[in-house]
């Protein structure tokens, strides 16, 4: 079965190498967070990755494509996130923790800035990543809510809303740091106007 991002019928020759296909995406990743989509070629991915630009062609029919795989490999303290917490305190901590950290706030703002012109990538990260994680902060809304943490008649997605807001929060600001601290107060103000009890 052929690889996610890979091109049916392309490869030819010597086998692919991992340790290519790793280095590549990083220098995408790193390429889209700098210079954002536009900004962003398969010739200087391939250069930034020490290959060939052939050998990401062979791999990848787009830079669309190829922006995506790396989306998909991102798998490090400042990408990834739980698909399941144990209480909405803990995604509080984690969620300002993880908007605290500037590389993870310069992707998102990638990513939204690509919205126009790059349709599917944002596509691929919103059902590739940010989809399973939304629907994890409403699932733990509902056993809050069903353990009595919040108002009987309060619906999940205005949890799931809530603990979304901070990343525009977080893009909107135009100090150079923005802390944990800060995006948890707001977050814990915000859950306590809906009733929320800790």
């Amino acid at each position: 079965m052929a690889e996610p991002g890979a091109v049916a019928g392309v490869e030819r020759g010597r086998p692919r190498d991992p340790g290519n296909d790793a280095s590549i995406l990083e220098a995408a990743l790193d390429l889209l967070i700098e210079r954002g989509a536009g900004g962003t070629s398969i010739e200087a991915v391939a250069q930034r990755a020490g290959v060939a630009k052939l050998t990401v062609y062979r791999r990848w029919r787009s830079k669309e494509d190829l922006l995506a795989a790396a989306l998909e490999h991102a798998r490090n303290p400042d990408m990834d996130a739980p698909v399941v917490a144990q209480s909405i305190d803990e995604l509080v901590t984690f969620i300002a923790g993880l908007l605290s950290r500037p590389r993870f706030r310069a992707l998102m703002a990638r990513v939204v800035g690509a919205s126009v012109d790059y349709p599917k990538l944002v596509a691929a990260y919103t059902e590739r990543y940010l989809r399973p994680r939304l629907d994890a902060m409403a699932e733990v809304a509902r056993q809050a809510i069903d353990a009595g943490r919040f108002p009987p008649d309060t619906e999940p997605s205005a949890v799931q809303d809530i603990l979304s807001s901070p990343i525009g929060f977080v893009l909107l600001q135009h100090e150079e740091e923005v802390t944990a601290a800060q995006i948890e107060r707001r977050l814990r103000i915000l859950l306590h106007h809906i009733g929320y009890r800790p």
